[in-house]
């Protein structure tokens, strides 16, 4: 299955006739600085390879604290839109009705994990 580039495709969004190796485990990509740092993130994908990921924000980098899961889990590769990722991420924030009071420090963070597709 080829992901397109110009939108998000979601987890729900794989047909019926494609499987889908959810097994490896989930890793965390913490961002230090803005958003825009996805583009790196998106470079670093190797060829080939796909990623299903679940945009998160959360008061410190500890697992152990609460979070607000910003999206369902979509897909990435290499060749993903990192703009158009970034546009979908702040939509869904500003919608969120999520708001950060003046001095609290923010974590941006990605749960991801290596997924292969296959033809059932």
């Amino acid at each position: 299955m080829n992901l397109p580039t110009n939108q998000i495709i979601f987890l729900r969004d794989v047909p019926s006739n494609i499987k889908v190796d959810l097994t490896s485990g989930w890793r965390h990509h913490y961002f230090d600085g803005s958003v825009t740092e996805l583009s790196t993130f998106i470079r670093l994908i190797g060829d080939n390879k796909i990623y299903l990921l679940i945009p998160l924000f959360s008061n410190s980098k500890s697992l152990q604290s609460a979070t607000l899961n910003l999206s369902e889990p979509f897909f990435v590769n290499n060749e993903s839109n990192p703009d158009l990722i970034i546009k979908f991420i702040l939509e869904q924030f500003k919608s969120s009705g999520f708001e950060i009071k003046l001095g609290t420090t923010i974590t941006f963070y990605f749960k991801f994990k290596r997924v292969w597709f296959s033809y059932k």
